[in-house]
């Protein structure tokens, strides 16, 4: 059965489809994303069987039962209104259940609005649902005037207290304080932050204001961990350079990959389990028609030098370093790229590593294990930011950072946590991104599977139940598309590309043919104009600039192939960030040298975990940016 999400919107023509918790988070990324299930394409009532020997084997020969006995969340997002403001009028003295009348305004600017001119809306702050009028009716003097009334109650205590956290972070900073504002993924501008008075008097209307202060949150301790006595904390981690560490402690590749195969509930060997997954370089995969070669000196590379156990893969001995521990609360909520973390993401990067004693490195071959954090009320959700806000507090790499971080890490990476999900584990997807086993660099995704998902989107002949199987990159089609049904693609659907939030998934196929590859690779240098390593055509192909600009940065070989002028890793093979990752970046359009756009991805991270872990719930109501791919 499905469960019962908390959701801030639903549409009163759409019953039945929630949007979790965040209207969506701003659109921050490391490693591709994961798009909605193809609900337009046909299901097929099961997957093709593969070989019967990679099969997972339940004593009681009843696995195939339980497994698929998991029910998927529905994806599918629905439009979302774009805010303009929101006020709440006290009718009475402040306290933690005032009464309260609130007005929302949805901004007469934004077409997609129309749509819900004179309906009404629901949105959920914790256990109250508000419904919000724009029909005449209930209170609303005026039907569709776009300002919407809803009675309800409200926290003024809280709503102090947040403004006496504003007044004292005031006070210690030498800089006027301000919070920043994201389109997308582009940094448009930054607001001033004053605190409000804490007198609240009966009938005055009361902003209530998304406001993130960036500076509370330390990206390091608290976003994109990478210090050394984490990632190389003995008691956690495994170096297979040095031997040196615990092979089965909580940040291992060997105890991850363990969680996740889940070997009680599946009968899939964890070392089996990470066979299978390493087999599929070994020969030609077809997925969504398009066929990723092989690169079959995965065997002499990583295969054959991994130790063994009877023939096994020792994961106790994986050649896997940790290089970090990523926390992507702002991926939270359904949205077209996102759907099965109701606290967004949190993220394991680890690179391969050859050789031995003082000759053994890491190596460009990145393997991002990517989880659902599966929270879907608001307390709970608010309950977890403020947990990894509560890491910017302490000594990086001390023994209490090192555990409050682990009990954060293990809220999603244990197995049985997501029981309506295949394997019952958290985990949305495993990228790769190399060009360690072969030029061009590529990318690749990998997920596990259950007959309520459409097989169609796994490589062919079918996915495998209990095991990691190939599947589209998130947003990005085949680059065999690029001149013929890409600028077809973005010329059809501007409108949802360019909204506030994107409301576009790239299919399997559009219009003749398939269209979201297999994997994506990146073939040209940066500096061949003729052939950039984006998705670009001119002008008079694709005369939107702005949809061809944010479907490019949307793919994983357009953000990670000098969209946004970075080099291809985000994260590199020693743990490097690229510039994207280090701070405010502007960049001229690549296809065209204008406009010229600022980013700043850190910035946007901080001012979300932020605002989650401080705010009413109800603040994310103007959070109008779709999480990107990457």
């Amino acid at each position: 059965m499905k469960s019962e999400l908390s959701s801030l919107w639903k549409h009163s023509r759409k019953l039945g489809r929630r949007l979790p918790f965040a209207l969506l988070a701003s659109s921050l990324a490391v490693g591709c994303g994961q798009p909605a299930p193809e609900t337009s394409e046909t299901p097929a009532p099961s997957a093709p069987q593969a070989d019967s020997s990679a099969q997972a084997v339940d004593p009681s020969g009843n696995l195939e039962a339980a497994l698929n006995t998991v029910t998927d969340e529905d994806d599918v997002v629905p439009d979302r209104p774009v805010v303009e403001s929101l006020f709440a009028i006290p009718q009475g003295a402040a306290s933690k259940a005032t009464a309260a009348v609130f007005e929302l305004k949805l901004d007469a600017k934004r077409a997609q609005n129309e749509q819900f001119r004179g309906q009404t809306l629901t949105m959920l702050d914790g256990a109250q649902q508000l419904l919000f009028r724009d029909d005449g009716q209930g209170g609303d003097p005026v039907a569709g005037d776009l300002l919407f009334l809803a009675s309800g109650t409200f926290d003024f205590v809280a709503l102090q207290a947040e403004q006496q956290r504003i007044t004292q972070a005031q006070s210690q900073s030498q800089e006027p304080l301000t919070t920043a504002v994201f389109e997308g993924r582009e940094l448009v501008r930054t607001v001033p932050v004053t605190a409000l008075s804490t007198q609240f008097p009966v009938g005055q209307r009361v902003p209530i204001r998304p406001i993130g202060l960036a500076t509370l949150v330390d990206p390091a301790r608290s976003l994109i961990i990478r210090a050394p006595s984490v990632v190389g904390d003995p008691t956690r981690t495994w170096n297979p350079c040095t031997n040196v560490g615990n092979p089965n402690g909580k940040w291992t590749f060997n105890y991850l990959m363990t969680e996740m195969a889940n070997q009680p509930f599946t009968g899939v060997a964890p070392s089996t389990f990470v066979r299978e997954w390493l087999r599929q370089w070994e020969a030609p995969k077809t997925v969504n028609t398009f066929t990723s070669p092989p690169r079959g000196n995965i065997v002499t590379k990583l295969v054959n030098p991994w130790p063994k156990v009877g023939g096994a893969l020792d994961l106790t001995k994986s050649p896997m370093m940790l290089l970090a521990v990523v926390n992507r609360l702002d991926l939270a909520g359904n949205n077209p790229a996102y759907g099965s973390g109701r606290a967004g993401e949190g993220r394991f990067i680890f690179a391969a590593t050859e050789g031995t004693g003082t000759a053994c490195h890491t190596v460009p071959f990145l393997v991002i294990l990517e989880y659902g954090v599966d929270k879907n009320d608001c307390v709970s959700i608010k309950t977890y930011a403020q947990q990894w806000q509560a890491l910017s507090s302490l000594p990086l790499g001390s023994a209490s950072y090192n555990a409050a971080l682990e009990a954060l890490t293990e809220q999603f990476a244990r197995r049985d946590l997501s029981p309506r999900k295949p394997n019952r584990s958290s985990i949305n997807q495993v990228r790769t991104n190399e060009n360690w086993l072969l030029n061009p660099w590529e990318l690749r995704e990998f997920r596990l599977w259950n007959n309520t998902i459409n097989p169609a989107s796994f490589a062919s002949p079918g996915p495998v139940l209990g095991l990691l199987n190939s599947h589209t990159v998130a947003q990005t089609p085949d680059r065999v598309t690029k001149n013929t049904l890409f600028p077809s693609y973005v010329n059809a659907n501007v409108p949802p590309i360019v909204a506030l939030p994107p409301t576009y998934t790239v299919p399997l196929a559009w219009s003749t043919g398939a269209f979201r590859g297999g994997r994506a690779i990146v073939t040209s240098t940066f500096a061949n104009p003729a052939n950039p390593p984006f998705w670009s055509q001119p002008p008079a192909t694709i005369p939107n600039r702005q949809a061809r600009h944010v479907f490019s940065l949307n793919t994983c070989d357009g953000c990670h192939g000098d969209e946004i002028g970075t080099p291809f890793t985000h994260v590199n093979q020693v743990g490097g960030l690229s510039p994207f990752l280090s701070g405010p970046l502007t960049v001229p359009d690549r296809a065209d040298g204008s406009p010229t756009r600022t980013f700043n991805e850190v910035l946007g991270r901080q001012t979300f975990l932020d605002q989650v872990a401080n705010q009413s719930c109800l603040t994310l109501s103007f959070l109008s940016s779709s999480a990107a791919v990457h």
